[in-house]
């Protein structure tokens, strides 16, 4: 027998084996991925006012989830388009990393810029004496061990801007 033909029988007998594990190691993955289950909001809190300038104000605060499943990841990469009743106020996307915890509570630290044409448009006054339905459409990047997927999210909620409080 040729060596060659030999050395190529045993990587093709090696390969097979590697691909029946590489398989089964994927069905225990999914069977495991079955039960995970979506984070639940919170609350919105922490207004704060990051920068002031003459054409816009950039404004940040935290979304507050809790994560349910028996397991942490690594949020980052969270963004979402907001809009105040039917007004878009524009983007806002996550500051920092965020680990998540086993069955715990967690904030996703968010910013954007919102012009001040849009904050004259709103007029703060009839706004702050009902309730205002708030939305964010947008993704977050999840994962663990290096690994991410992007999630989508939809958001919508009513809230009175007189429990907003801002602080600088």
């Amino acid at each position: 027998m040729d060596k060659t033909y030999l050395a190529h029988i045993i990587c093709v007998i090696c390969f097979m084996r590697l691909r029946k594990l590489l398989s089964f190691l994927a069905v225990i993955l999914l069977a495991g991925c079955t039960n995970i289950k979506d984070p639940q909001f919170r609350r919105i809190d922490g207004f704060r006012l990051k920068n002031f300038g003459l054409q816009e104000a950039v404004i940040g605060f935290n979304v507050t989830y809790y994560n349910p499943n028996t397991f942490g990841v690594t949020v980052k990469e969270a963004g979402a388009d907001v809009y105040l009743d039917t007004i878009y106020l524009g983007k806002f996307v996550q500051d920092s990393t965020v680990g998540v915890r086993k069955g715990s509570e967690f904030s996703i630290p968010l910013s954007g810029s919102v012009s001040f044409q849009k904050i004259l448009n709103l007029d703060l006054q009839k706004l702050s004496q009902r309730e205002v339905l708030l939305k964010a459409n947008g993704s977050v990047k999840v994962g663990k061990a290096g690994i991410f997927i992007t999630k989508p999210f939809n958001y919508q909620g009513n809230h009175r801007l007189e429990d907003i409080s801002f602080r600088k």
